[in-house]
């Protein structure tokens, strides 16, 4: 029997990857020695770092057309990667992205299953990514101020998307909200966001409304470090805005209980205790 290049994950991955990179002049390749990826010699690297190298692959990476160069790699994370065995081996792989500066997006399940306004996260990041490099070029060529920051929340249209500002994941769900505070329904007008990062760089946040003056909701997260360049603590923020809404829809639905806002202080209090502040947006 012939065994398959990929399992269940990998071949969805491989599908959402190439759907973005069809569009782009790109192309994505499964399975590449690092080795290849890099042209590694021995020169500046630890012979371990070498004999991994020549053994170990990248479950994905993406090539320009053009030059026919790398240009970023993605790595899917699954159970296995718990282990003591395979975190020293994704240890490796983190190094060697990041002493040939080669962006690494690291994915799991969460990336592939869950959708946001109907798109999942890893085509969420690989989007963002494409409309990044095309902003700075036009900022380069002077079509762009330099002094212009990039966001992705502000791209009005992409391609064939008929959502307006469909990088934007928490638009619908900011504006439902609006509408129920003005309705008198609940307190606050926004989702109160903090967000805060650990010494490894990993990102942790806590977001809260408030129905009274007695009574609101709270949902936590996490969102490990990327060597990739999207903002973790702005994506997480959506990513709890959506879990906040969720449980919002259940309270009124009277499915859910909501906390005591002493209670959502205290879980306040004990994230400003343990994590640096990297995002802190109140709305009441």
């Amino acid at each position: 029997m012939n065994k398959e290049i990929f399992n269940k994950y990998e071949n969805i991955t491989y599908e959402r990857i190439n759907k973005v990179c069809k569009n782009v002049n790109t192309s994505v390749f499964p399975k590449v020695r690092l080795a290849d990826i890099f042209s590694i010699t021995k020169s500046g690297i630890s012979n371990e770092e070498y004999s991994f190298a020549l053994k170990s692959h990248f479950d994905f990476t993406v090539y320009d057309n053009k030059t026919f160069l790398p240009i970023f790699s993605v790595e899917f994370d699954g159970k296995y990667h718990r282990t003591g065995t395979q975190k020293f081996r994704d240890d490796i792989k983190n190094r060697l992205a990041d002493r040939f500066d080669l962006p690494l997006l690291r994915i799991n399940s969460r990336y592939l299953d869950t959708k946001y306004r109907n798109l999942d996260l890893l085509s969420w990041c690989v989007d963002v990514w494409f409309l990044a490099e095309a902003f700075y070029k036009a900022q380069e060529n002077g079509a762009i101020p330099y002094d212009e920051p990039f966001s992705p929340e502000s791209i009005y249209s992409i391609g064939d998307k008929k959502e307006k500002f469909p990088l934007f994941l928490s638009l619908e769900i900011r504006n439902e909200i609006k509408k129920l505070s003005e309705q008198k329904k609940i307190k606050s007008l926004i989702p109160n966001v903090w967000i805060g990062k650990d010494e490894n760089g990993n990102y942790y946040g806590v977001s809260w409304l408030y129905i009274d003056d007695e009574k609101g909701l709270i949902t936590v997260s996490g969102m490990k470090a990327q060597r990739f360049p999207i903002s973790e603590s702005e994506l997480l923020e959506e990513i709890m805005i959506f879990d906040l809404y969720e449980q919002l829809v259940e309270f009124l639905d009277n499915k859910r209980k909501s906390v005591l806002n002493q209670e959502i202080s205290k879980r306040i209090n004990h994230f400003e205790k343990k994590y640096r502040l990297a995002i802190f947006s109140v709305g009441g």
